[in-house]
C-alpha cells in the first residue's frame, strides 16, 4: 500500500506499528442456534467492542468467558511524540431499555423451522446452487464506484446518550444517502435500516442476548451499543483517544450497515442458507468470514468516498487504517470460532473498499480461500 493511499500526516517518522497483540478487544461471535427456552432464532451478525456481557476478550489472559476488569494499553508514536492510545476492556454493568431512533425501515420476519447444529434455521430462499449465484454474481457488484455525498462528520463529544445517538444518527443517514444509488441501480429497493440504541442487554429476533452492537436481518435494524461508545471516550486521556473512539464508532456503523446492504441484495439470506447447507462446521466459518469481511469492505468503501468530506485526514485517517481497520481480527477472540476472518483479512478486504470506492472490490465469495482467512 502506497504513502498516497495511506495519507500519512507529513513528517520524517514512520507509520505507526500495531498494538500490542490481542489488545483491541473488537467484536463478539455469532450465537449458538436457537433462542433461550429452546425457540429458533435468526442468526445476528456481530460487532463491537467486547467489553462487557458474556464475551470478555483479553491480551494474553484467560479463556474469553472468564470476567475481567482494566485498561489495555498500547504505546502509538506520531511525530516523534509518544501518546497512549488506551483500548477499555472494561466488564460493564447495568443498562437501559432499547430506544429506536427515528429511522424509517420495515422490518420483515423470515419462517423458521426446528433448530438443529447449524446457525439458525435455514430462510425461505431457493437451492444451494442458486443461493451461491446470489453470493457471487449478485448485480449489487456492477453498481459502480460510490461517489461522494459531502457528509460531514457531527462534531459531538461521544460523552452522553443523546450525543452518541445524534452521532450515529448524522452517520447512518450519510450511509442511507451514499447507497440508495448503488442499492437502485442494483434494481433492488432501499429500505432505510430502523436503528435500536442501547446498553446493558438486548432482545431481538435474532438472537436471545447480545453483549456488542450487531445487525438483525429479520427485522433490518441496526443494534447500536452507545453504552460502550460513552466508555470508551470517558477513557479517552487525550487526542488520540478520542479519535480511536470516533473512528472506531464510525468502522462499527459502516459494517453493520454493511450488513443492511447484504439483506437489501439478497445476500444475507443467500449466505445463511449456504450456511445452513455447508457439510460441516469449518465450511460454515468460512461463509461467515465472507459475509463479514465484504461488510468490512463495503463500511470502508463509504469511507474512502467520503474521507475529504467526513474528515478522515491526519491523525483521524491513521488511527482508522492502522489502529482500527489493521487491528480488527478473530486474533483478537482467543478460544472463539474463526468467524470473522483474521487481522491481514480485514485490512486486506478494507483497503480494496477504501481505495477502489467500488462494491464490485468486495466481492469476497469468489475470493480464494487465503484471502478470507
Amino acid at each position: 500500500m502506497s504513502n498516497e493511499e495511506w495519507s500519512e500526516p507529513p513528517g520524517p517518522h514512520q507509520p505507526p506499528g500495531p498494538l500490542p497483540d490481542g489488545s483491541i478487544p473488537l467484536y463478539g461471535h455469532r450465537p449458538p442456534p436457537g433462542a433461550p427456552g429452546g425457540g429458533p432464532a435468526q442468526p445476528r451478525v456481530g460487532w463491537g467492542p467486547g467489553f462487557g456481557g458474556e464475551h470478555h476478550f483479553q491480551h494474553g489472559g484467560p479463556s474469553p468467558r472468564e470476567h475481567f476488569s482494566g485498561l489495555l494499553v498500547g504505546l502509538l508514536v506520531l511525530g516523534g511524540v509518544a501518546v497512549v492510545v488506551v483500548i477499555a476492556a472494561l466488564a460493564l454493568r447495568g443498562g437501559d431499555s432499547p430506544t429506536v431512533a427515528p429511522q424509517p425501515g420495515a422490518g420483515q420476519t423470515t419462517s423458521t423451522g426446528a433448530p438443529d447444529d447449524r446457525p439458525g434455521t435455514p430462510p425461505a430462499t431457493p437451492s444451494s446452487q442458486d443461493s451461491a449465484k446470489s453470493v457471487t454474481t449478485n448485480a449489487f457488484y456492477s453498481t459502480g464506484v460510490q461517489r461522494s455525498v459531502g457528509c460531514s462528520e457531527r462534531q459531538v463529544a461521544l460523552n452522553t446518550r443523546a450525543k452518541v445517538e445524534a452521532y450515529y444518527a448524522n452517520l447512518v443517514g450519510c450511509l442511507d444517502k451514499a447507497w440508495t444509488p448503488q442499492i437502485q441501480a442494483a434494481n433492488d429497493t432501499f429500505v432505510a435500516p430502523r436503528v435500536v440504541f442501547w446498553a446493558g442487554s438486548v432482545q431481538s429476533p435474532c438472537a436471545g442476548g447480545s453483549s456488542v452492537s450487531f445487525y438483525c436481518g429479520a427485522t433490518q435494524t441496526l443494534y447500536l451499543k452507545y453504552q460502550d461508545d460513552i466508555k470508551l471516550w470517558n477513557r479517552s486521556i487525550d487526542g488520540a483517544n478520542r479519535s480511536f473512539s470516533r473512528m472506531w464508532a464510525t468502522y462499527t456503523a459502516g459494517h453493520e450497515f454493511g450488513h443492511h446492504l447484504q439483506q437489501l441484495t439478497g445476500i444475507l439470506p443467500a449466505a445463511r442458507q449456504l450456511e445452513y447447507d455447508a457439510p460441516d462446521r469449518e465450511a460454515r466459518l468460512e461463509v461467515s468470514r465472507r459475509l463479514e469481511l465484504q461488510a468490512s469492505c463495503l463500511g470502508a468503501t463509504f469511507m474512502g468516498a467520503n474521507k475529504t468530506s467526513y474528515g478522515i485526514t491526519g491523525l483521524d485517517l491513521t488511527i482508522y487504517r492502522r489502529f482500527v481497520e489493521a487491528q480488527t481480527g478473530d486474533e483478537n477472540n482467543r478460544g472463539g470460532p474463526r468467524d470473522h476472518g483474521a487481522r491481514t483479512s480485514h485490512q486486506y478486504w478494507a483497503a480494496r473498499g477504501f481505495n477502489t470506492l467500488d462494491s464490485t472490490s468486495c466481492n469476497t465469495f469468489t475470493a480464494s480461500a487465503s484471502k478470507v482467512s
